[in-house]
């Protein structure tokens, strides 16, 4: 249902739970999102997400997971419980896999699409089609949360995932000339169709990066896009141990703990009082 958490908006069937924000229960027609309400305003950014996407169907199951740097949050709609014809970013998660519709790589499957609003999202494709960059991901009914990290720097995109939950990145895709306005919001989001899990938030962070020397740039105008697509699919790879921007452990704690200015959204600060232990832990 509409709610609201700390710089937070909750709209559609997500739920606060326990220990996560459920998106969707395992049901079928179902949409829910979770939004910043304080938009990025830094030309330069990371957005990681900690996400459990899981549920009793073996073989049909759906839809998936959402992540969104858009320009209108807050709008429900046919792109994994959003608005199709965005204007912005959309990295999908696509776990429903038609057997009807070919494809050249393995499922469930990972694509990112910069879109100026102008065009829509091709589900039979699933997400293909404008894609700059992606991956077969396995990140459905793991025994833990799989993680994204999403780094924008410089106008390169590049998106890590760790599908086994310690801290073992890999690198999807990096892909260059990728232009993004100012001012845009964060998000979340999931839906359900005839085919259905449960996809839960387990934690939110963004992260806004002050390169030394670099003047900050008003893009609050910019029409959003990319200036190559992706032809060929990849398979995600390990980082080389020098690359840079790679968020192994070690890089993870040098943005944490110095270098760049950090905004730190954790989603959970509505259980401060209620569980101040547990919180600490998560944010070590």
């Amino acid at each position: 249902g509409v709610g609201h958490l700390m710089y937070w908006d909750l709209t559609g069937s997500s739920q606060l739970a326990e220990t996560s924000i459920r998106l969707t229960p395992d049901e079928p027609g179902k949409q829910g999102a979770i939004w910043s309400n304080y938009p990025m305003i830094s030309n330069d950014w990371e957005f990681h997400v900690q996400f459990h996407i899981h549920g009793k169907g073996v073989h049909l199951n759906g839809d998936g997971i959402a992540f969104w740097y858009v320009r209108d949050p807050l709008h429900a709609g046919s792109v994994f419980g959003s608005k199709d014809y965005w204007s912005g970013l959309g990295i999908f998660i696509d776990t429903f896999e038609n057997a009807a519709t070919p494809h050249n790589h393995l499922h469930p499957y990972l694509s990112a699409v910069v879109n100026n609003g102008s065009f829509p999202y091709h589900h039979d494709e699933h997400g293909t089609a404008g894609q700059i960059g992606g991956c077969h991901l396995q990140a459905r009914n793991l025994e833990w949360p799989a993680k994204i990290a999403i780094s924008y720097i410089s106008d390169v995109l590049t998106v890590y995932v760790d599908s086994q939950g310690n801290d073992n990145w890999a690198q999807c895709f990096r892909a260059l000339g990728v232009h993004l306005p100012t001012g845009y919001s964060f998000g979340v989001s999931a839906s359900t169709s005839e085919y259905s899990d449960n996809h839960d938030v387990v934690s939110i962070t963004t992260l806004d990066n002050i390169i030394p020397d670099k003047i900050w740039e008003d893009r609050s105008h910019l029409i959003p896009n990319a200036e190559f697509l992706e032809i060929p699919h990849a398979e995600p790879k390990e980082p080389e141990e020098t690359a840079a921007g790679a968020p192994s452990s070690f890089t993870m704690k040098l943005i944490y703990i110095g270098g760049a200015a950090v905004v730190l959204c954790v989603i959970f600060s509505l259980y401060k009082k209620r569980k101040p232990q547990k919180r600490e832990k998560q944010k070590k």
